[in-house]
């Protein structure tokens, strides 16, 4: 399949380290042991899947994480993206208002689409660096 491989960082690893060593204080010891570091991953593991959840989706994403947008979300703005630069060439002289553009795009779509991913959408070329601030 298309899985992404994930890999910790220097960083992460030093997270599980710290975590263990809590958990093993949490015990009152003085040395962290095999259990430690179990539930040390296991709460890296919980936390990483509440935060990576595609709430639309329900799989884990790591894009949310490292963009703050989904892989389906960014191929969802891609795309309308792409739809709203077609109605602005073939509207060529004339002006729009995000809301009259929201409704032409929402009548065009089968899906819903969102004030949120269409001002996303409208400022991709901008992000993208094919058009200037």
């Amino acid at each position: 399949g298309n899985k992404k491989t994930i890999t910790a960082t220097p960083r992460q690893l030093e997270s599980l380290i710290r975590i263990s060593e809590a958990h093993a204080r949490m015990r009152f010891s003085g040395q962290v042991e095999g259990h430690d570091v179990v539930e040390a991953l296991r709460l890296v593991r919980v936390a990483m899947q509440q935060a990576a959840m595609d709430p639309r989706t329900g799989t884990i994403d790591m894009d949310l994480i490292t963009t703050g947008r989904s892989a389906q979300a960014r191929a969802r703005v891609a795309t309308l993206a792409r739809e709203v630069r077609n109605l602005i060439a073939a509207s060529t002289g004339t002006t729009m208002r995000l809301d009259q553009l929201h409704k032409s795009m929402q009548a065009q779509s089968s899906v819903e689409v969102t004030t949120a991913d269409l001002k996303a959408a409208l400022h991709l070329p901008v992000e993208e660096g094919c058009v200037p601030q």
